[in-house]
């Protein structure tokens, strides 16, 4: 099971020593039946010394993998290059060409993590707190505790890309943040075109919180606490999610550590006027975050960037309105 890539296009594509690399790499694999433990094996000993040492821990600690551990490293390489080109970005394509082209017809993955997800697992990984998938997803893969509507943070709609409060249809549910009273109620199509309307500044602010605290992680050495932590969680909160805090304080939720946990749900993911279809999701997913809080890091990123893009958005309008949370859709 050689790697199907002609010479040539490996010599096109890379420079002088990655080229060289990878057509040394496919060399060795010909005739080998090509298992991650090889492939990974091979990246050590030819990319590995390529690569700045500050970025050889990607490799590095990966003892056993499969070809979905390494397809991940691809992604880190690409965020610790910081940019589209460079020795290290054609270090990580060659990576993805090698789990994609050992075989034939090519690999395939399943779809693309959201980027929070992408790296939330990659930090865990890190720090050696790995999510099971039997944790994760269950009905056969049909249910993902860190799936999110397109448009905020919530469950989706069983086989949908949105949640019950986005979808313009007949199943439409005005969802309130907590305990938040909404002075008026948005008709579904209203709800629909203002969270298009936010999803170009929610995905922006989404990535420069991510990038923020990822670049914050890899620069400490991965010692920056920037996953929510079992003890001290409001400190935690306070200086990471400081939107969530301050609606946490308005209204009045509990913020121990014993509590906290519960106060967030409550007022991000609280499960009221839903159907039974729409409704069995968010209780599963709740179920599970309460057994293991440390699934609630996507969903609290999300909220974050949603309340700072629509504060932003809202703070630009004429007629300035006062309450954050007038309307929450």
């Amino acid at each position: 099971m050689p790697l199907y890539i002609d010479d040539a296009e490996i010599e096109s594509r890379f420079c002088i020593p990655v080229a060289q690399a990878l057509k040394t790499i496919k060399s060795e694999m010909q005739g080998r039946a090509v298992t991650p433990s090889l492939a990974l094996s091979l990246m050590k000993k030819y990319f590995q010394p390529l690569i700045p040492e500050c970025h050889q821990d990607v490799l590095g600690n990966l003892t056993q993998a499969s070809w979905e551990d390494l397809e991940f490293t691809y992604a880190e390489m690409v965020f610790r290059s910081g940019q589209p080109s460079g020795q290290l970005t054609e270090i990580a394509v060659s990576i993805n060409l090698i789990c994609i082209f050992t075989t034939h017809p090519p690999r395939t993955f399943p779809d693309h993590e959201t980027i929070e997800i992408t790296y939330f697992l990659q930090v865990c990984r890190q720090l050696k707190l790995g999510i099971e998938n039997s944790v994760r997803f269950s009905d056969n893969g049909r249910f993902d505790v860190l799936r999110a509507c397109k448009y905020c943070w919530r469950q989706p709609v069983p086989g949908r890309l949105i949640c019950a409060t986005h979808t313009a249809g007949d199943k439409h549910v005005n969802i309130k943040l907590g305990d938040q009273e909404d002075s008026d109620t948005n008709l579904p199509v209203t709800d629909y075109k203002e969270s298009r309307r936010q999803k170009q500044a929610f995905d922006k602010t989404l990535n420069q919180i991510l990038t923020k605290e990822l670049l914050e992680f890899h620069d400490s050495h991965f010692t920056t606490p920037i996953l929510m932590p079992d003890v001290n969680i409001w400190q935690w909160l306070n200086s990471r999610r400081p939107l969530l805090s301050h609606l946490l304080l308005a209204q009045n939720k509990a913020v121990d550590d014993e509590q906290i946990v519960d106060s967030l749900l409550s007022l991000l993911h609280k499960p009221i006027g839903l159907t039974e279809t729409q409704y069995q999701p968010y209780l599963r997913a709740n179920t599970l975050i309460k057994t293991y809080p440390i699934l609630l890091w996507p969903m609290l990123l999300r909220a974050e960037a949603w309340l700072t893009a629509r504060k932003t958005l809202r703070d630009n309008w004429g007629g300035k309105r006062n309450n954050l949370l007038e309307e929450d859709q």
